[in-house]
């Protein structure tokens, strides 16, 4: 089946839609011809090269964020007989529920989108226009957790039967291992000092990630046996950077930049803890605190619909309340204090992961969906 991979970002751009993205037409290519069609927002704009995919990347005719408006659209979408749209996608999800009827429409539902301001009234004025018609139009659509189907996605697309629960993955490369000698020099990482770990865009499109939250839960920290690592790029790392000089946090938060996903595994092996302070719905899942659990580490998350469903509370790490930095310092310093029950919480999370998460086991109901169309 030639199948066209509808996405608004795709790696090195981090953040789990375009990386989910990839993934799915990974695994699909064995059965498919798989082309990810994404916008090339800026000149000399690059992708992940990986084997098998083709990637298509128009001149977007206007953008705006992570939004495009790519011209031709169902003109070009019209030699493929399957689309597989990764929502949102502003700019180009309004324009879908018109599809050929010739040609199968499947979704996946990534986030609920919000802002403030005439950004977040155009964002619920496209979910108002968009969502049911999507729904109605989509052979198929699916979501990472029941959770997050329940009681954000339904009330807002309807369509209950054509949902199907499909976890985000994530591979092999995240796995238990000693940390990198060479990072442990660079970060100046003392013996025996706890290391917290926070991962994420740190971009105006990923606001919700919470990271002021968490620069204000580590500055109530009584343990000083500690040093948090931001990992991340984005127009946002100075204003961040200046929040922590005014905190005084400069010897205690390190800004380690955008690492590619390859690098990735071994920051996750340098912590002892990860963190995903996220501050509202726009976080259905965590990609990012999944792949901390591969890495058997415990996970310290805001109970979200979605999240509250990964990160199980008390077996596989902690939730708190989304914002709530005292109930976040809380968390934090429990386990900073507690090397045990970090090591509990850690062997969980590896053992949820391996049963439920790793792409070899998802890709396979990714399949059914598809050979069932």
């Amino acid at each position: 089946m030639r199948i066209a991979m509808l996405t608004c970002v795709y790696p090195p751009y981090g953040g789990g839609i375009g990386e989910v993205a990839r993934q799915y037409a990974s695994l699909l290519t064995p059965e498919h011809q798989v082309t990810v069609i994404t916008p090339h927002y800026y000149p000399g704009m690059t992708f992940v090269n990986t084997p098998g995919i083709s990637v298509n990347s128009p001149r977007p005719f206007l953008a705006w964020g992570n939004g495009a408006w790519l011209l031709n659209l169902k003109h070009h979408l019209k030699k493929f007989e399957a689309v597989h749209l990764h929502y949102p996608f502003f700019g180009v999800h309004e324009r879908l529920h018109s599809l050929p009827k010739s040609i199968k429409f499947i979704l996946t539902y990534h986030m609920l989108p919000q802002a403030t301001g005439v950004r977040g009234a155009l964002m619920k004025f496209s979910r108002q226009y968009s969502n049911k018609r999507l729904a109605k139009r989509a052979q198929v659509m699916t979501v990472a957790t029941q959770d997050y189907l329940d009681t954000v996605v339904l009330p807002e697309m309807g369509e209950a039967d054509k949902w199907q629960v499909v976890p985000f993955g994530v591979d092999d490369r995240f796995g238990p291992g000693e940390p990198s000698e060479k990072l442990t020099r660079q970060f100046n990482i003392r013996f025996g000092e706890t290391v917290i770990l926070f991962v994420g865009t740190l971009d105006q499109a990923h606001y919700f990630k919470g990271l002021p939250i968490l620069l204000e839960a580590v500055s109530k920290l009584k343990s000083q046996n500690w040093k948090l690592i931001v990992v991340g790029g984005g127009g946002l790392r100075h204003h961040y950077e200046q929040q922590v000089r005014s905190m005084k946090l400069g010897k205690k938060v390190v800004f380690a930049g955008y690492v590619p996903v390859g690098e990735l595994p071994e920051y996750y092996r340098l912590a002892n803890l990860f963190v995903l302070p996220s501050i509202n719905e726009a976080e259905a899942f965590g990609l990012v605190a999944l792949e901390a659990m591969a890495t058997g580490i415990p996970v310290v998350a805001s109970r979200l619909p979605g999240v509250r469903e990964l990160v199980q509370h008390s077996e596989t790490g902690l939730l708190v309340s989304p914002s709530d930095s005292l109930a976040l310092a809380a968390a934090l310093e429990s386990l900073i204090l507690s090397p045990s029950e970090r090591q509990r919480l850690g062997f969980n999370s590896l053992k949820r992961v391996e049963a439920n998460y790793r792409w070899s086991v998802v890709g396979r109901k990714l399949l059914d969906i598809y050979r069932a169309l």
